[in-house]
């Protein structure tokens, strides 16, 4: 992995006062920051240049660092930040070398970050002035703080998946049973993910989307970083239940917003994705609630995907985009079916291809 510094912004010890140190591999001591903020890249030059663009305005009053992750992108992502280091705040371009996934990528990064907060952030996401601040401000007050995740929202303006609940089969069910979600009631509407209606206020959650995941660097400490078992999917979800067994609070910040492409990045992976994310759901019933548990789960889902690719192939509307979703709906359908999922990253596909051949 090779790691190279563009342009050098102020420290926060420069600005505020004597050195101290945090974070970062042992023995190399570094100046520490209000915020460390990560973006794992995977050839998504185009959204990631939008996202960095958006992050000086969105700090104003921090000091703050910013890592770039390449997992081995083949669209120019690398030569993009080279060009816009001048523009750049201190940033920093981590080269992994091969497509590590987003988990083991933000380790990586994880290990050099000397904030005392640290911000996952996904490359398809744009921060508004001032946001970032007013997140770290909201996280700074609360006690026993593990993550607080800001309100996502897309192009429009509208609210989108933004948090969510622990996995339950009995989520799978009411997708079953009411798949429009017309039962009254919170018990009723409550799913995996959620998305917030605008009178929502600030609450205690179980997990907060990995699109934009704050942590204090004493959470980081005390629940430890991403389990790489989870290639991409679950993994902050994983981690939120790792810190409420801890006895730390997981937030939703109702008060800021985030622009987030909704799977913009992960729609460049195809078919991946849909594998990967059964895969990774699986893993995290067998871990969390043990694998007696994945069965039910996996029945829950057939009858709830197996409806829902049959209501899209009749559902009056967008012709095109039902058949879409019957598709989709159809491949995790199959998925519950097979006993093991292989899930090959993009660009480990053709390697493995040439092997069989």
């Amino acid at each position: 992995m090779r790691s190279r510094r563009f342009c050098a912004g102020p420290a926060k010890d420069e600005l505020f006062g004597p050195f101290s140190f945090q974070g970062g591999f042992p023995g190399n001591r570094r100046l520490s920051v209000d915020l460390s903020i990560i973006i794992v890249n995977w050839n998504t030059r185009d959204l990631l240049a939008n996202c960095l663009a958006s992050l000086e305005a969105a700090c104003p009053g921090l000091s703050f660092e910013i890592l770039v992750v390449d997992n081995a992108s083949s669209d120019g992502s690398a030569e993009m930040i080279a060009e816009a280091a001048n523009d750049l705040p201190t940033c920093r371009l981590m080269e992994s070398g091969g497509n590590l996934g987003f988990t083991r990528a933000n380790n990586l990064a994880l290990e050099q970050t000397s904030g005392d907060f640290i911000l996952l952030l996904n490359p398809d996401t744009v921060c508004p002035p001032g946001s970032l601040t007013r997140l770290v401000e909201f996280a700074s007050i609360k006690s026993s703080l593990g993550a607080v995740g800001p309100l996502l929202v897309d192009e429009q303006g509208l609210p989108t998946i933004t948090y969510g609940y622990f996995p339950s089969a009995h989520f799978h069910w009411l997708g079953f049973l009411d798949p429009l979600r017309l039962l009254p009631g919170r018990w009723f509407q409550n799913r995996v993910v959620h998305i917030p209606a605008r009178t929502e206020t600030s609450d205690r959650v179980d997990y907060v989307l990995g699109a934009c995941f704050l942590m204090p660097r004493s959470a980081l400490e005390s629940v430890g970083k991403l389990d790489e078992q989870f290639f991409m999917y679950f993994e902050e979800t994983d981690w939120c239940h790792r810190a409420r067994r801890r006895g730390l609070d997981i937030w939703y910040c109702a008060e800021v917003e985030i622009t987030h492409l909704e799977g913009r990045s992960a729609e460049k992976a195809g078919r991946f994705t849909t594998r990967q994310f059964q895969k990774s759901y699986r893993l995290f019933i067998g871990k969390h609630y043990g694998p007696g548990q994945i069965p039910g789960f996996r029945l829950a889902q057939a009858a709830e995907y197996g409806l829902k690719a049959l209501f899209r192939l009749v559902a009056p509307g967008d012709r095109r985009r039902n058949l879409a979703l019957a598709r989709t709906y159809r491949e995790r359908f199959r998925l519950q079916f097979q006993g093991q999922i292989q899930a090959v990253p993009p660009d480990l596909t053709s390697d493995v291809e040439n092997r069989r051949g």
